[in-house]
């Protein structure tokens, strides 16, 4: 354990870690938006598991490890800010879950929490089915897929269906122009809300969609028996605390626009680059075929039986642990923390990486391997310490959508695994992979014909 109890006095400055500020101007801020990767890999390889550096004018403290991940998703998170580390999120996806810190999001993730859980996993079974069932008809024999675009595609899908509870196709298709457009905003480097430029349109497109979801919320007001909801909109429009609080129509249209985000997204990158570890190892398409059969056989697959697919749920961590959808985790530091013999102080930005974490050879064994049997009883690699898996991150803020991430992908794979597939680029020609963007975009799957 490396989190300090001895006197202020004595520990070093935070400035004295390994590392450097960079340039006089613009620190090492090109480097790390040059390739985000290849800069965590080559510092860590460089410094250590503790290194400085200056991005966008500010001070980081980089810290890698699960002792990292504790101090700062666990024991010292009143001091930090997740506001203040997602900030750049603020002004496409407004103040959601995400950007909320101490009693503001313990309430807000309380009124949020029966949506993601329980009986709310139940009543959005049936749904992700059709929407996957009706997804998988273009799966053809000789047909070739961009597995990001369709995934996301796919994930965008269900998200938008359940999450607002469209009811027309053109209720679906006018909220899915309006996120795809918002979302666009983020690749744009000239951050100007005028309509000639890409940032602009972006930002039109998140008032057309709050604008959407405003009346959304109207409509189901309306409607009425909130109460009976079986979509992620009405459970919020009725949840109401111990305290009688309930969230306003503004709390509502941000939390929304924060897990459809969050819902497109992270399920895509899972199952993309869990097809083409299959195709590296095809024993464990076997395996899970096998479990399947073993455990559904003919009947219809229902929620009981994804809770039996424990080889499923051993391949879906793995594919975390390998290619977290999350790499990298910011906090601002508000108050000052400890760690290491440093004292990092307010105004400071910590941060930590699930990327280099899950490659650390002291936690898991051959980890550049995907190897979901390290898992299972009697290993349990991953038990070695609380914090040594932080794929949909951990403590107070961690994943409050995982359940139904793990749902989700549960019953697209069950549907995958109907299919053979061969993958471009071929599996051999990458490994290992330790930058998965460089590659994700590319993953192509090829449809076999049934042998």
């Amino acid at each position: 354990m490396v989190v300090q109890t001895k006197p202020a006095s004595q520990f070093q400055s935070a400035e004295e870690m390994p590392g450097s500020f960079g340039k006089l101007f613009g620190g090492e801020t090109k480097e790390l938006f040059r390739d985000e990767e290849l800069f965590y890999w080559e510092h860590f390889q460089r410094y250590g598991s503790i290194f400085k550096s200056r991005i966008f004018g500010k001070n980081f403290a980089f810290l890698i490890g699960p002792d990292a991940n504790r101090l700062v998703l666990g024991e010292k998170a009143d001091h930090l800010s997740a506001r203040l580390g997602w900030i750049f999120l603020e002004p496409i996806f407004g103040k959601g879950l995400l950007l909320q810190d101490g009693a503001e999001h313990q309430a807000t993730r309380r009124l949020m929490y029966p949506a993601m859980h329980g009986r709310s996993l139940t009543n959005y079974f049936d749904t992700i089915q059709e929407i996957v069932d009706k997804f998988f008809e273009d799966w053809r024999p000789g047909k070739t897929i961009s597995l990001i675009e369709e995934f996301t595609h796919l994930s965008t899908t269900i998200a938008i269906r359940l999450i607002l509870g469209t009811e027309t196709d053109s209720e679906f298709a006018e909220a899915t122009q309006y996120f795809l457009e918002m979302l666009s905003g983020r690749r744009a480097k000239l951050k100007i809300d005028i309509p000639q430029t890409l940032y602009g349109r972006s930002q039109q497109a998140r008032r057309n969609l709050q604008a959407f979801l405003r009346r959304k919320i109207a409509k189901r007001k309306q409607q009425g028996s909130l109460q009976e909801s079986r979509d992620f909109l009405g459970l919020l429009l009725a949840a109401v605390d111990e305290n009688g609080n309930s969230l306003s129509e503004s709390d509502i249209v941000d939390q929304l626009l924060m897990v459809l985000f969050a819902g497109h997204e992270n399920p895509a990158v899972l199952l993309s680059w869990l097809m083409f570890e299959l195709v590296a190892h095809p024993e464990w398409r076997d395996r899970l075929r096998n479990e399947y059969a073993q455990v559904v056989g003919n009947e219809p697959l229902n929620l009981s039986h994804l809770k039996q697919l424990s080889q499923m749920g051993y391949a879906l961590k793995e594919v975390e642990r390998l290619y977290p959808p999350v790499q990298n985790i910011s906090r601002g530091v508000v108050k000052d923390i400890h760690y290491a013999g440093y004292c990092i102080p307010a105004g400071w930005y910590v941060d930590i990486s699930p990327l280099l974490t899950h490659r650390l050879p002291e936690i898991y064994t051959d980890p550049d391997r995907f190897d979901p049997d390290r898992f299972a009883p009697p290993r349990e690699e991953d038990k070695k310490h609380a914090f040594a898996l932080v794929g949909f991150g951990s403590g107070p803020h961690s994943c409050l959508g995982w359940q139904f991430a793990q749902m989700e992908m549960k019953i697209i794979l069950s549907k995958l695994l109907r299919y053979d597939w061969s993958i471009s680029p071929e599996p051999s020609t990458a490994f290992p992979v330790r930058q998965p963007s460089q590659f994700q975009d590319s993953l192509q799957a090829y449809i076999k014909p049934p042998a």
